[in-house]
């Protein structure tokens, strides 16, 4: 499992959301808010004075 797909399922129960019988139109929104999660966690992480990002 991917850290994109534990954030999916972590926001997924926040919001009650069955994964198997979400409608479409709830899970494109689950998406769009999973997004803005991963963003919000990579922001904090470069702010951090100590996180050095690998280099590849």
């Amino acid at each position: 499992m991917t850290s994109h797909d534990a954030l999916r399922r972590w926001i997924a129960q926040q919001m009650c959301l069955d994964l198997e019988t979400a409608d479409p139109a709830a899970l494109v929104y689950l998406e769009e808010v999973t997004a803005v999660a991963e963003a919000g966690y990579v922001r904090s992480l470069l702010e951090l004075g100590s996180y050095r990002p690998l280099v590849g």
